[in-house]
């Protein structure tokens, strides 16, 4: 694999390295409360279609370049570029972020092409650290990719189920881990309690046909 790393950072002699991008920040005003910060962990997905069940997604209109697309196209990856960046976008929506690429050096648009990220959410009232793992890889008739993300608030499971999507439905309890299906079709939320605090692991799936 050949990365492009967000800092520099001894590492592989093939890694290629650029300047660490940081994302806009949403700015929610503070009538949003930390709710809005913490609906980000959920709520992002929403405006990029991310789907627990693969489903087509229609021909994206010209968004602006992410670091996702940008290392990605330094490491030449093209075939799946477009829903790697899509899903950057909804990993890191609401927060600043830095990202390490990496793909296949050979060949990268025949294998898998993928993004470590570190977030940071600094609302009104809330501030927290996150990671994400975003994946993108060729399909028989396109690409399909996933995105993971998890996300400690300082609130208890209970204040962070209030905040799930309309329509979101308790999937199953996996030893003692809680899982919901997210309303709105955007993927599912583990909600792992961690004394008073909360962990929210969120899953996502999309698929671009072609």
């Amino acid at each position: 694999m050949t990365s492009v790393r967000a800092r520099s950072s001894t590492g592989e002699s093939q890694a290629r390295r650029v300047p660490a991008r940081a994302a806009a920040p949403a700015s929610p005003g503070r009538a949003a409360l930390r709710g809005l910060a913490l609906a980000a962990a959920f709520l992002g997905a929403a405006h990029s279609s991310a789907r627990s069940v693969p489903a087509p997604l229609p021909a994206p209109a010209a968004q602006p370049a992410t670091a996702f697309s940008e290392q990605a196209a330094q490491l030449g990856v093209g075939r799946c570029a477009a829903l790697f960046s899509d899903i950057g976008r909804t990993a890191t929506a609401g927060a600043n972020y830095a990202v390490q690429v990496q793909a296949d050096a050979a060949d990268p648009d025949a294998h898998a092409v993928q993004g470590v990220a570190g977030l940071t959410y600094d609302g009104p009232e809330s501030q927290t650290q996150a990671a994400a793992i975003v994946l993108a890889a060729p399909a028989a008739r396109g690409c399909e990719g996933q995105m993971v993300r998890v996300a400690p608030f300082q609130v208890s499971c209970a204040e962070v189920l209030d905040l799930l999507p309309a329509g979101s439905a308790a999937a199953g309890n996996l030893a003692g881990v809680a899982l919901h299906d997210l309303g709105g079709n955007q993927g599912q939320a583990m909600l792992v309690p961690n004394g008073d605090s909360c962990v929210v692991v969120s899953v996502a799936r999309m698929v671009e046909r072609r």
